[in-house]
């Protein structure tokens, strides 16, 4: 766990929040979690349709966000699509423009497959790029910073990203409890 994160470790944790939500409802926003699978498999036209099967009109209607991790090139950003706002959060731990490029073909290949589930057009939503969130300074270290971003962005209060300054520090702590969870948590 002090190295690179995988897309299985990214999906984990964004199924570690899913189903704390289930179990204490009211603990997170309601949100919906798309696998990173999803877009990785369509980079080699696989059927990705399985990983966006839970979306449908009712879960976009009962849900406030949709957590959209994206690995790209061997780096990690998390896309958050605001369900009631209409707009699409960007966080990068690395911040580069070449890591926003991919997020229009990412948002097409959701729109296609839950088309249907949205009111409005997905893809002509606004993207945002996020300031001030903590980033990173090796290059190990993005997808535990999207797992991070991931539980903070649910949370029932609004994060104050300038206040958030010590991820750097805590991110072997953070890995301890990534750990110690995949460890002690059962996946149904």
């Amino acid at each position: 766990m002090s190295e690179y994160l995988d897309n299985n470790h990214v999906d984990t944790f964004g199924i570690f929040l899913v189903e704390k939500n289930q179990m204490c409802p009211g603990l997170y926003l309601p949100f919906l979690f798309v696998s990173s699978f999803h877009w990785g498999y369509k980079k080699f036209n696989a059927n990705t349709k399985k990983f966006v099967s839970h979306i449908n009109k009712e879960s976009v209607n009962a849900a406030n966000l949709i957590l959209v991790p994206i690995i790209e090139s061997s780096h990690w950003t998390l896309l958050v699509g605001n369900l009631k706002n209409k707009v699409w959060d960007f966080y990068d731990s690395l911040p580069k423009k070449t890591h926003r490029a991919i997020l229009p073909e990412v948002i097409s290949h959701l729109y296609e497959e839950t088309t249907t589930s949205f009111a409005t057009d997905i893809r002509r939503w606004r993207i945002r790029r996020i300031k001030q969130v903590p980033t990173q300074k090796n290059s190990v270290d993005c997808g535990m910073y999207v797992c991070k971003y991931m539980e903070a962005v649910i949370q029932p209060e609004a994060v104050v990203w300038a206040d958030v300054k010590d991820w750097e520090d805590n991110m072997a702590k953070f890995r301890v409890e990534f750990a110690y969870a995949i460890l002690s948590t059962t996946i149904k």
